[in-house]
């Protein structure tokens, strides 16, 4: 193309001018690379194969595959939430015993009550107490048990002379005596 007092080289469709400004060589093509998502072309012409980011190249040098962020890595996520991976990226999720709410006057993972919305396992004659993440189960007075199973106690034995009554009860048992003939 002429300009004023000069001229200036372009290449046709396919081409690429070279460094000398005046050299056009055949471009290289990403389709010809049958790339996933798309390519690089470097100076020397070299089709390279490209991924975006959270995905890494896969052994065929073509296609891409999803780095799992939360892999070995425990301080991804705040406190109170767990890392959970998706496709090039991942998602910081409440943990277990806990749900997403305002928390002084910002969004975060705060406990979960099971006590109070009913969610826990007690039994019905036991209390229910929350704590951070989690409930316990305590049996009421009259009764024994881990708090998700409780039992009635007896009102005049202690548990000391239940568990003697219930180790003697299985070692003894009535003997029989043999049966004599009869004259």
């Amino acid at each position: 193309m002429n300009t004023q007092g000069s001229y200036r080289c372009y290449c046709d469709p396919g081409y690429y001018l070279m460094t000398d400004g005046s050299t056009c060589t055949k471009e290289p093509e990403c389709s010809s690379a049958r790339c996933q998502f798309g390519c690089q072309i470097d100076r020397w012409g070299e089709v390279r194969c490209l991924c975006a980011t959270g995905l890494h190249l896969a052994a065929d040098n073509r296609t891409c595959e999803d780095v799992d962020e939360c892999r070995g890595a425990s301080d991804v996520c705040p406190p109170r939430r767990t890392c959970k991976n998706t496709f090039g990226s991942f998602l910081c999720v409440c943990r277990e015993g806990f749900v997403l709410g305002t928390l002084q006057d910002s969004v975060q993972c705060r406990d979960k009550d099971e006590c109070l919305d009913s969610t826990h396992l007690c039994s019905r004659h036991s209390q229910c107490f929350n704590t951070s993440g989690s409930y316990t189960c305590q049996c009421l007075e009259d009764y024994s048990g881990d708090g998700h199973t409780c039992w009635p106690r007896r009102a005049s034995q202690s548990k000391t002379s239940m568990y003697l009554q219930y180790k003697l009860s299985k070692r003894t048992r009535p003997i029989q005596q043999p049966r004599r003939p009869q004259l």
